[in-house]
């Protein structure tokens, strides 16, 4: 006899319990809601709940309205995406979608194009197509409903929201507020603070000890406790504490980033023998704009720790041969030679100014350098007589708000007490005490220096 297939067993043994603001998303009435509020206040997972009760027609608006339904789910990223993806396919979801459609190492596998076709359960005949914010996928069909884990970049909310025409379609958009975001946002607050859209509204979320419990059931448990709420208030720049807090729409601006930075962090300390030593450069033609940051890094991971030695700026404009030789001055008042740097990372090239004087780039620095110690640049294969690290140059990858992310692992540097600044590097902590998070502040240049060393170190290689 054929041995019986024992039926999917859910893997969430009780039904789970929302918060009073998860509640409100769910029961909200509005075509366009925007829920914005604190870190960790359970957006992701209330996300993944509405995506859910949106395939089987059970949000409120839905009722005795006949299926099948099409779902959007998009995010900024595919990480961000996965992370809702996750908490959809709890329970029986998965068995909803076709035969080997599964959530699997940060993600939906199972099939190429990310359009899952709902073939059981109550939303059977519907679709969920996932995305980033520009997949092509996004763009074509009508939809029941449109989620999105962190706000639309106005473009294209002006591409997805038409796609819910001729559907009475609702939009959900969730986030938290950044320093990369939050001046992207005024098309979003225009709609929801003008008295005459009623069809738009938002659903602010503070990061509370309430708003992270969930109602119901014999005993209401938090998620967090105060205690995490208090370290997040002062473990992240005071520039953006209301923010990460839920508490405010905006960075303040009477305030550096680097709140956490003191004197305690300035010593002559020096790293220990073996510690791996790199070079950050930014390039720029303005006057003082070159710069370089000399680091050395130990450690691994989360405890890794920064020594920054010393640093160099241009003084006023500066060609590449001037830069080649504060560099390599740089590294000789360290008792450095070229062949002691592990690592060389070198900003996107620099088209100068009145016709091209003043260009930078990683090949022109090097060539500078090479000059310097009496190579001829004009043989091939000059670049072979450098050392390794120096020929081979990095050049930090770049996307949408990375300089924000290489920032705040500075600031984690500093509130953990992982950072030494030599007395020397003046002109690098003025940049730490002044900067307010413009990406047009001068001082932002050495702080990009700087984190480019960081960020190229922090696997922890060790020659």
């Amino acid at each position: 006899m054929p041995v019986p297939v024992p039926a999917p067993v859910s893997r969430i043994l009780a039904p789970r319990r929302w918060t009073d603001a998860q509640q409100s998303v769910f029961d909200s009435p509005h075509h366009l809601t925007v829920w914005w509020g604190g870190n960790g206040i359970g957006k992701s997972l209330a996300l993944a709940e509405h995506v859910r009760r949106a395939i089987c027609g059970e949000l409120p608006w839905q009722r005795n309205r006949p299926g099948p339904r099409t779902v959007v789910l998009a995010g900024n990223t595919w990480a961000q995406v996965g992370v809702t993806q996750s908490y959809l396919f709890e329970g029986d979801v998965a068995g909803w979608f076709r035969e080997g459609v599964r959530y699997e190492s940060g993600g939906l596998k199972g099939q190429r194009l990310s359009v899952y076709e709902v073939v059981g359960g109550p939303g059977k005949g519907g679709e969920l197509r996932c995305g980033t914010f520009r997949a092509p996928n996004l763009a074509g069909p009508r939809a029941e409903v449109v989620d999105t884990d962190e706000p639309l970049p106005p473009d294209v909310h002006d591409e997805l929201f038409p796609r819910l025409l001729g559907r009475d379609g609702r939009m959900l958009q969730t986030f938290t507020p950044t320093l990369g975001t939050s001046h992207k946002l005024d098309y979003l607050w225009k709609l929801v603070d003008d008295p005459a859209i009623p069809w738009a509204g938002e659903i602010q979320t503070e990061l509370t000890l309430r708003n992270v419990t969930p109602r119901g059931g014999l005993v209401e448990v938090p998620w967090m406790s105060q205690a995490e709420i208090d370290r997040l208030a002062v473990g992240v720049s005071a520039i953006q504490v209301d923010m990460r807090m839920g508490r405010s729409r905006y960075p303040r601006s009477d305030t550096a980033y680097f709140s956490c930075w003191g004197p305690h962090l300035v010593s002559e300390e020096r790293p220990p023998a073996g510690t791996s030593v790199a070079v950050g450069i930014d390039h720029g033609s303005k006057p003082g704009a070159q710069r370089a940051v000399l680091i050395a890094m130990g450690g691994h991971s989360l405890m890794a720790k920064c020594w920054v030695l010393d640093e160099y700026k241009g003084d006023g404009r500066t060609e590449s041969e001037e830069d080649a030789r504060g560099i390599l001055a740089m590294l000789e008042r360290q008792g450095l030679r070229l062949e002691d740097v592990d690592r060389w990372i070198g900003d996107r090239a620099h088209g100068g100014y009145r016709g091209g004087q003043g260009r930078k780039s990683n090949e022109r620095l090097k060539a500078a350098i090479a000059k310097a110690l009496g190579h001829d640049i004009s043989v091939p294969g000059w670049s072979e007589k450098l050392p390794r690290p120096l020929a081979r140059m990095w050049m930090p990858k770049k996307k949408d708000r990375s300089h924000l992310e290489g920032m705040e692992v500075l600031f984690q540097l500093m509130v953990s007490g992982r950072l030494v600044i030599a007395p020397r590097c003046t002109e690098l902590v003025t940049d730490i005490r002044e900067w307010a998070g413009s990406s047009r502040d001068p001082h932002k240049d050495g702080l990009d220096a700087w984190r480019y060393g960081v960020e190229a170190m922090l696997p922890g290689e060790r020659r």
